[in-house]
């Protein structure tokens, strides 16, 4: 696989690019009377003018001076507010998407000329503000601009760094992955962080990657083992051989070694082989290093030279191929290549041989070529990947199925950070209690999110509202009888019925609770979103509000107490009645009450038919058996409290979706139906596979991925399809 090389000389003027090209707009101070002026009239110096300043905000006599520091201040408050959705109020008229934007256009050009367009851009970049991108825009098709992706630099993810394998032998203590990946929030970034590394970053990176090298110089032993059969026992760590025969070498080591060395990891780094005309370069390199500083010294500086190269640091989508009409550049199909593979996978495209067949065939030129390639990867699905899922009773069965494409590890990993679930197992509790089984907590939602879209049939309805996240006894006793009848096809009857009674035994150990429908019912969501030791109607509600109606929520402002009153007296909902007040209500509003039916379940995520406080004990009980809740009350030993799930849903505008709910239950359901809904996910799902965030120009992208999901029953390959084709993802400028 003959891949060309590639250089980078400049990384930061690669991301300035990126940040200047993100909006080509340019201020026209005109728009100020012609626009803005009759905007601010219409819908906001009601309550802003001079009288009145609500807020303390007074836009009567704002001007269109970006010079003036006063200025400024305000239109950035402006501007937020008009992004966010909070202004006008709910109550108020209205302006429609394309009014709206037409002033934050006329801000945002402003708020550059004052020297903020840097901030403006940047800001933009961050999972946090994905949502700002006007929604009605992104999907009424108004929006004619060619879609296209700013020429950039993807940093490579820690998975992809891991993969690498630059230390096959690691026993403990020791980095065999030395990028970190941070993000402050929860979004979804992954791999295609584009910050550049800075240089703490960079020594960081090069001390890691030095102690791997010396590391494998020569065979090793640690310090005994003080447990297991071999205590006392020193550990044996064999070194590389190929690093062997250089540093452990009498005088100059042989050529074909210098060679071997320099093939392989050159490869190992890049996803690439050399190419001829490179090699010489890197023996070159290498001979001289071992002429400078002996064998094992001069081997590590050409390891290093090569292990912090660009190309093994970075991965660079430049457009290297033709450009149309628009100025839009085609991924060459190098670009391609890389950019499909690590799309599902954590490995190079020299490791797929799907996509090492089409680029050694040149079959990667066009769109029609690279369809071919992304569903030909479907179709083969992924390996089995058996190490992700715990194996515990419950969840064996659930990986025991055929692997599809659902376990392709970026797809597994874009669930994992969209519905936050594997944070589950880290979520502190004071005590485990039932339902708190570590990495078993944690397979149970992936085998059933792989087993969705392995079906691929309105996938997001089933991630939703499916009843198989019912983790109860009556649920697991339905899927082994249905395992049962298939074991005794394949093994001894006397086999398959000693399995079943094993599994029997082991679910007693379960609750028969069968109030559960999708992954918002599923233990990990609930016990995510909780604290140590009650619920979390906050973060409950700002999730499904920013992850599943595109909706934005004003930050917390500076010093605001935004502490619920600890009483543990009062149930959960009654604490909360302080949030009611005006400065709170107008933020919580948009959260608290798609976060309040989730009472239905405790902290633990187990479901509760009612509230009962213990008098003795001073609290309320989570996990009480009718026949305790029965006696407690004859004994006055609990007092029933009034349950109330109730919530509402806002912001849809859909008939029938909008409107109070009753409960969780009834909450889901409701979602699992909604149009906003299906478009926030494919918004996720695009900033995932695009590595960036939605910009205006990329409505083309969202409306041909919800269409080619609608058209096709609600299949997520065809959404995959259609975004990993799309001139979003094939297009640089």
């Amino acid at each position: 696989m003959a891949f060309r090389p590639l250089y980078l000389k400049s990384p930061t003027t690669i991301f300035a690019a990126l940040l200047a090209q993100l909006s080509p707009l340019t201020a026209d101070v005109e728009i100020f009377k012609k626009h803005i002026t009759p905007f601010l009239e219409a819908n906001c110096t009601d309550c802003h003018d001079a009288e009145t300043q609500k807020g303390k905000v007074e836009l009567h006599s704002i001007g269109d001076d970006f010079s003036n520091g006063d200025n400024v201040v305000m239109w950035e408050r402006v501007l937020e507010q008009l992004e966010i959705g909070a202004m006008p109020p709910e109550k108020k008229r209205q302006p429609t998407a394309a009014e709206r934007q037409k002033i934050v256009n006329w801000i945002k050009d402003g708020l550059k000329s004052a020297g903020k367009g840097f901030e403006i851009e940047s800001r933009m970049l961050l999972p946090e503000f994905g949502n700002r991108v006007n929604h009605e825009l992104l999907f009424d098709g108004s929006i004619s601009t060619p879609p296209f992706t700013p020429s950039r630099l993807w940093k490579m993810s820690p998975h992809i760094y891991g993969g690498k394998n630059y230390q096959p032998h690691v026993t403990g203590g020791i980095e065999a992955q030395p990028v970190s990946y941070k993000s402050k929030s929860g979004g979804l970034r992954d791999f295609a962080d584009q910050e550049i590394m800075d240089e703490a970053g960079f020594l960081a990176l090069q001390l890691a990657l030095s102690d791997i090298i010396a590391n494998q110089m020569h065979d090793r032993e640690l310090a005994p083992m003080s447990y297991g059969p071999n205590k006392g026992k020193p550990i044996h760590i064999p070194g590389k051989e190929s690093f062997k025969a250089i540093s452990e070498a009498q005088g100059k080591p042989p050529r074909e070694a210098l060679e071997r060395v320099i093939r392989e990891e050159f490869s190992r780094a890049c996803g690439r082989p050399i190419t001829e005309d490179e090699f010489p370069k890197y023996f070159t390199f290498m001979e001289r290093n071992l002429a400078q500083g002996g064998n094992e010294a001069g081997l590590k500086t050409t390891l290093l030279g090569i292990y912090l190269s660009s190309e093994a640091v970075y991965r660079i989508e430049l457009g290297r191929g033709p450009a149309d009409e628009h100025g839009r550049h085609f991924l060459s199909p190098q670009e391609i290549a890389f950019a499909l593979s690590y799309a599902l996978t954590d490995a190079p495209p020299t490791k797929n041989p799907i996509i090492k067949k089409a680029y050694d065939s040149k079959k990667l030129s066009n769109k029609a070529e690279v369809e071919k390639v992304v569903r030909a990867m479907i179709a083969a699905g992924a390996p089995p990947i058996r190490k992700h899922f715990p194996a515990s009773a419950f969840h064996r069965m659930i990986q025991e199925g055929e692997h599809g494409f659902g376990y392709y590890p970026r797809i597994v990993r874009f669930f994992e950070e969209f519905f936050l679930y594997p944070r589950a197992e880290r979520t502190f509790k004071d005590s485990p209690g039932p339902g708190m089984g570590g990495r078993a907590l944690i397979g149970a939602p992936q085998g059933h999110i792989a087993a969705i879209i392995n079906e691929d049939k309105q996938v997001f309805e089933e991630l939703l509202s499916s009843p198989r996240f019912n983790n109860s006894r009556t649920q697991l006793l339905k899927m082994v009888d249905q395992r049962h009848a298939k074991k005794l096809k394949t093994q001894p009857k006397e086999k398959a019925d000693a399995w079943r009674a094993d599994m029997i035994k082991k679910s007693n150990k379960l609750t028969d609770d069968t109030f559960r429908a999708g992954m918002l019912h599923d233990l990990s969501w609930l016990i995510t979103h909780s604290t140590n030791d009650q619920n979390d109607p906050v973060h409950r509600g700002i999730w499904i509000r920013t992850h599943l109606l595109a909706g934005n929520v004003p930050a917390l402002p500076i010093g605001v107490d935004a502490k619920i009153p600890e009483d543990h007296d009062k149930p959960l909902r009654q604490r909360f009645e302080v949030t009611k007040a005006k400065e709170c209500w107008k933020c919580h509003k948009h959260f608290e009450p798609l976060g309040m039916p989730f009472e239905s379940f405790t902290d633990r995520g187990w479901v509760r038919t009612g509230m009962y406080y213990h008098k003795k004990q001073r609290r309320f009980e989570t996990m009480l058996t009718p026949d305790k809740i029965k006696s407690g009350l004859e004994k006055g030993e609990l007092i029933e409290h009034p349950f109330d799930t109730s919530g509402k849903i806002t912001g849809t505008g859909e008939a029938g979706i909008d409107g109070p709910v009753k409960d969780a239950n009834e909450l889901v359901t409701k979602l699992a139906k909604s149009t906003r809904v299906r478009q926030s996910i494919i918004r996720h799902c695009f900033r995932y596979w695009m590595g960036r965030n939605e910009m205006l120009s990329d409505s083309k992208t969202l409306i041909d991925a919800e269409k080619s999901y609608l058209d096709s029953g609600g299949k997520f390959s065809e959404l995959l399809v259609s975004l990993l084709t799309s001139d979003s993802f094939l297009y640089r400028k």
